[in-house]
C-alpha cells in the first residue's frame, strides 16, 4: 500500500465526485494551493471555500493521474512529489476544457494520515480539447 497514491486517488475521487468535505480532508491545517497565478490560497478552511467558489462554475470536472513519483521521510513526517494530472472542464456555460499539468506536493504526516500541506500547479496545456487553442 502507497499512501501517497492513496492521497492522490482520495483528492481524485472527491472532485470528480464535487464532495467538498472529503477534498478539504486531504489538506493538512495549514495546506497552501497555489495555482500558478494570483496569491496561492492557505489554511483549511480558506482552501474550502475557494475551492467550493471554483467548482461551482464547472457542470462536470474529470481528474484523474498519469503518474506519479514521491518520497517520504517518516522520521520527520514530511515528504514530496510530483504527480500529472488531466482535468476534462465542462463549464456550465462555455465551451469544454482539457487542463495537462503536474503538481509539485508537498505532504506532512498530520492526525495519523498523510496530507497535502503544498500544492503547486504547473500548467502544460489549457485549452480545446483537440489541443488548437
Amino acid at each position: 500500500m502507497d499512501p501517497i497514491k492513496d492521497l492522490l486517488h482520495l483528492y481524485s475521487d472527491a472532485v470528480c465526485r464535487q464532495d467538498a468535505d472529503q477534498w478539504t480532508e486531504t489538506w493538512s491545517e495549514s495546506g497552501i494551493w497555489d495555482l500558478g497565478h494570483g496569491d496561492p490560497v492557505s489554511g483549511k478552511e480558506a482552501l474550502r471555500s475557494f475551492w467550493v467558489n471554483s467548482m461551482s462554475r464547472f457542470e462536470k470536472v474529470i481528474h484523474t493521474y498519469s503518474n506519479s513519483i514521491s518520497e517520504v521521510n517518516e522520521s520527520s513526517k514530511s515528504g514530496s512529489g510530483r504527480a500529472y494530472v488531466t482535468e476534462w472542464l465542462k463549464p456550465i456555460e462555455g465551451d469544454p476544457v482539457v487542463l495537462q499539468a503536474f503538481y509539485d506536493d508537498e505532504y506532512v504526516f498530520e492526525n495519523d494520515n498523510w496530507l497535502f500541506s503544498k500544492r503547486t500547479l504547473n500548467r502544460i496545456y489549457m485549452g480545446k480539447p483537440d489541443f488548437s487553442s
